[in-house]
């Protein structure tokens, strides 16, 4: 008999679950992704500065040069390319 009412409980118990879950999901507004144009130019502009310069750093303290000739010899062939 103890098992019968345990199992009745349990019943009731997931269906008042699911009634609220549903019932919040009936009467909550849809959700709308943020539109592309909310993303401020200063911020990537700012993110984007940042991360030059952290690229440019060894250890923190000097210019990595050879990452600065890499980037040189690519934007010297694309610029010879476009001519």
């Amino acid at each position: 008999m103890n098992e019968e009412k345990f199992s009745i409980w349990a019943l009731g118990f997931a269906m008042g679950v699911l009634l609220v879950v549903g019932l919040d999901r009936l009467f909550s507004e849809p959700y709308t992704p943020p539109e592309p144009e909310s993303i401020h130019a200063d911020k990537v502009l700012s993110i984007y500065q940042r991360g030059k310069l952290d690229a440019l750093l060894v250890s923190g303290t000097r210019p990595n040069f050879e990452l600065e000739q890499a980037c040189l010899t690519l934007w010297a062939t694309k610029e010879g390319a476009t001519k």
